[in-house]
């Protein structure tokens, strides 16, 4: 096979999502001639998308000793560098390919997200406002910037930009004319979901304010979600299915997520979410004679392992168990997954209490949430709801957080009850972990003195 075959057949297979085979392909045709710069470029570029990280960057280090000035190869060095953490050096890839081509929006784009997470928060707004000065349509930019104004606590400015990730995220179009905030009397509208479970526990308090302007709501969510919201017989119609749903019912569709961008205040009335009663009473019954008075603690540790920032968000169990020599308190296992076994194993059962297996579903979890004295999790769905039942609830956060908990504040915005325990260094959980239990056993004492 030619050597022009070869790159077309590496070509063909990357446009049909056959990357590794493109891979060979491209490793094939530098074998034939080393020298050839495009060919490192287009390597490395699969290697990214194959998660092949360190091969990647001996990759774009080729395109760079090959042609020193190849603006893309130092963007794409930059994408690699950040991925591995090394953010002061993709910054400096990011400058070196804005310099030689300085029309750069992709390089302008990925720079802001670096200065983001290194804590530079004027310069990532410059870069970001750059890239789309440069390419005004860059709707990825648009979304980061609003992500950084949310992080910054601007809000009402953060979720106008914010709800740009629907244009550039295809699966998320439906044929109905998606609401952009007109009058609602007299129309029926669908609220769908399209992210995780937290971040709808988070946006169902605007739910109610549609509910009040609309003549007819539905709401398409998850299956576990649906029983807490039926539950609490709202004045809307809950469904998990497209098959409940025909377009031509509705006037308009919305997400849930995009609720804050459309209305006029992000004030909401919190509680917003509650158990119902005979679920509240169940799990009063069950937790009264395990606790024997102590105070309850509800407990969850780690995330979605498929979280994109789950390394960060999420606590080993055995560096989390260090808070259960705090006395005086029954620990109630909230964490549900492959996580749950490690409670499970633990030796302490007058001390702890695993409700995890019978949580089949987000009713399940408030039934319990509704009886405890306070929740201590990390950035989990298991918080938000919590937060949205207006239950005192320790989160505990990485160094760089999520853009809805903003910086250094110790309160919470969304959720009154809420009080945030931030790393003050990147990755340590243990140092968090020991305010949490000083500040638990005062709570528990102090508890204690009253009663």
């Amino acid at each position: 096979m030619e050597q022009c075959e070869i790159v077309e057949a590496g070509l063909n297979l990357a446009r049909s999502g056959k990357l590794r085979e493109a891979a060979i392909y491209f490793c094939k045709a530098i074998k034939t001639d080393p020298g050839r710069a495009e060919l490192y470029q287009h390597l490395g570029e699969l290697l990214i998308a194959l998660d092949e990280w360190d091969n990647a960057q001996n990759c774009f280090g080729q395109v760079i000793a090959l042609k020193p000035d190849a603006a893309e190869a130092y963007n794409y060095m930059g994408v690699v560098l950040r991925r591995k953490d090394h953010l002061e050096e993709a910054e400096e890839c990011y400058r070196k390919a804005i310099e030689l081509q300085p029309e750069y929006p992709e390089a302008l784009y990925n720079m802001g997200n670096c200065l983001k997470l290194l804590e530079k928060y004027e310069e990532a707004e410059q870069a970001y406002l750059k890239a789309l000065e440069w390419q005004p349509d860059l709707l990825r930019a648009q979304f980061s910037l609003g992500t950084l104004y949310l992080l910054l606590g601007e809000r009402e400015k953060g979720w106008k930009l914010y709800d740009a990730r629907l244009d550039w995220k295809e699966e998320f179009r439906m044929d109905i004319p998606i609401w952009q905030g007109e009058s609602l009397i007299g129309r029926s509208i669908l609220l769908f979901y399209e992210q995780g479970f937290g971040d709808m526990l988070h946006c169902f308090r605007y739910v109610p304010q549609i509910a009040a302007m609309a003549k007819a709501v539905t709401v398409w969510i998850q299956e576990p979600l649906a029983r807490l919201l039926k539950e609490m017989e709202p004045p809307y119609r809950v469904c998990t299915s497209s098959r409940e749903l025909d377009a031509a019912q509705f006037d308009f569709a919305c997400s849930i997520f995009s609720l804050p961008a459309k209305l006029p205040s992000l004030e909401a009335e919190v509680p917003y979410l509650w158990a119902a009663q005979e679920n509240k009473e169940t799990w009063r019954k069950k937790l009264a004679l395990a606790s024997n008075g102590l105070f309850k603690v509800g407990v969850v540790w780690a995330g979605n392992p498929e979280h994109t920032n789950d390394e960060n968000r999420s606590i080993s169990f055995e560096e989390f168990r260090r808070m259960f020599t705090v006395q005086g308190i029954l620990w109630v296992n909230l964490q549900v997954g492959e996580e749950q076994k490690y409670f499970q194993e633990a030796s302490e059962p007058a001390r702890l209490f695993d409700a995890a297996g019978e949580l089949t579903d987000f009713a399940e979890t408030a039934g319990v949430i509704a009886n405890l004295d306070l929740v201590i999790a990390v950035d989990t769905a298991v918080a938000h709801l919590a937060g949205a039942m207006g239950k005192a609830t320790w989160l505990l956060l990485p160094y760089h957080p999520e853009w809805r908990w903003e910086l250094k504040r110790e309160d919470c915005f969304w959720y009154p009850a809420m009080r945030l325990f931030r790393q003050t260094v990147r990755g340590d959980w243990s140092e968090v972990l020991l305010r949490v239990a000083t500040a638990l056993t005062e709570k528990v004492n102090l508890t204690e003195r009253r009663e």
